[in-house]
């Protein structure tokens, strides 16, 4: 909100409405101290008339409210991840009403998160900005505080690959064959670590050689129906394991489920053990599913389609690896 001198030399209050579309307002004042006491005078009135509009709630109950809906609709790590943003929200902006948080308030929390990394601040104004939609949907705010800060510029890095030989490494030092086969699995089908824990046998066809993700048992990060052929290495597996289970779910260790945290730790002893990268984690083998097609000729919107992202620029990341096909473009001119 603010005020511009017209060439008539009336003072007129620009501010955005609650859908975003920018309006003004008349001060009537060609006298700049008038004008700055109708700013006063409607900003009071405003505020009046927006908290009479909305739904009163606290920014503690909202976050419990928005966690039990995250449960449902969120990975177990988006979940966590809201429930360490809210508290560090909560220690910032205390317990205020949800309508009296303001853009500058927002801004102060999110730039504090800047000075970490651009990384950390993009991550907290997303599901901010994402659970403030929510507040505004069910009345409680007339405008998102999150909606005007710009998005940070994240440079982009490569994603971190296994070599072929890496890979042996790797399966080398892993003795335990639960651990070998949730390993050659996930590098055979680039399923997200959560999709692998959560993946039950019900959700297998073997008659048609692939697996159903349905958002039934685990919510996939595109939140849309997923079907995964399954290759000879795969299949193999999940008919091997079939054979000796006892558990509804397809991945287990020493016969009990297994939680995501686990398989991270385990995961990276055994990097340590083969005496490969040791940035590589888990998620490396989703990238290494993905720029192994790739490199193998698959095009990117094959891949796109089998690593379930929502939009095709995600899978751009892997470009790169087709330097070949740039090659060949150029060496067409000689």
């Amino acid at each position: 909100m603010f005020l511009s001198k017209r060439s008539n030399g009336i003072y007129y209050i620009f501010y955005d409405q609650p859908n975003g579309k920018r309006t003004c307002v008349s001060t009537k004042a060609k006298n700049k101290n008038d004008a700055f006491k109708f700013l006063g005078d409607f900003q009071n009135n405003l505020r009046i008339v927006s908290d009479s509009q909305v739904i009163l709630i606290d920014l503690k109950s909202f976050s419990f409210d928005y966690l039990k809906f995250s449960e449902k609709f969120h990975t177990a790590n988006t979940h966590r991840m809201l429930k360490i943003i809210f508290e560090q929200l909560k220690e910032q902006l205390g317990n205020r009403p949800l309508n009296e948080i303001s853009t500058r308030d927002c801004e102060m929390f999110i730039f504090k998160k800047a000075n970490v990394s651009n990384y950390t601040a993009q991550k907290y104004l997303a599901h901010l900005r994402a659970a403030f939609n929510k507040a505004l949907e069910q009345g409680y705010i007339i405008d998102n505080p999150f909606r005007k800060i710009k998005n940070f510029k994240i440079p982009e890095s490569l994603p971190k690959f296994l070599s072929d030989e890496e890979y042996k490494k790797l399966l080398a030092v892993t003795e335990d064959d639960d651990l070998k086969d949730l390993i050659t699995f996930a590098i055979n089908t680039g399923l997200r670590q959560m999709e692998l824990v959560m993946l039950e046998w019900n959700q297998i066809d073997f008659n048609s050689g692939i697996l159903i993700l349905d958002n039934q048992l685990s919510i996939t990060k595109s939140k849309k129906v997923r079907n995964v052929p399954l290759n000879k290495s795969a299949f193999e597996i999940l008919e091997k394991r079939k054979v000796n289970s006892q558990s509804a779910r397809v991945f287990t260790y020493k016969g009990a489920g297994i939680k995501a945290d686990f398989i991270s730790k385990k995961f990276k002893k055994l990097v340590v053990n083969a005496e490969i990268n040791g940035d590589f984690n888990f998620h490396s083998l989703r990238h290494t599913f993905a720029s192994w097609l790739v490199q193998k000729g698959v095009s990117i919107y094959e891949v796109s389609k089998l690593l379930g992202h929502a939009d095709i620029k995600t899978t751009q990341i892997y470009a790169h690896l087709r330097s070949d096909d740039l090659r060949n473009a150029v060496e067409r001119l000689d």
